[in-house]
């Protein structure tokens, strides 16, 4: 007879692996989010955090490929927060409005990617 105990889950990691599963739907939901859904189904504080993180993102994910140069990281950082961040949102929103059915991520690299390189 095989002894079965040890494959039992305590309390703990079933609560857990429930939220676990949780984080990792949630995040899968986030993540497909398209232009339209940002511009029509969210706030303008829901939308705003939304960018700003993908905008974060995209920030560290060039200072991974560029570091320990922070040049292309300050660009992405500048084009966001910078002096002319507004003009920069309307672009992107008019981009979007222009592209509804396109993965935000994708839509606001191409908008850095210009002004930034890669």
């Amino acid at each position: 007879m095989t002894n079965l105990t040890g494959l039992k889950l305590s309390k703990f990691l079933v609560l857990l692996s429930i939220i676990t599963i949780m984080i990792i739907s949630y995040a899968v939901e986030a993540r497909a989010q398209t232009a339209g859904d940002v511009l029509d189904k969210m706030s303008a504080e829901q939308s705003a955090s939304y960018i700003n993180g993908v905008v974060e993102g995209l920030a560290y994910a060039r200072w991974l490929k560029d570091r320990p140069d922070q040049t292309g990281m300050r660009c992405i950082y500048d084009w966001n927060y910078g002096e002319d961040s507004e003009v920069n949102t309307q672009r992107l929103l008019t981009w979007f409005e222009q592209q509804p059915d396109k993965p935000v991520g994708a839509l606001v690299h191409v908008m850095i990617k210009k002004d930034c390189g890669e």
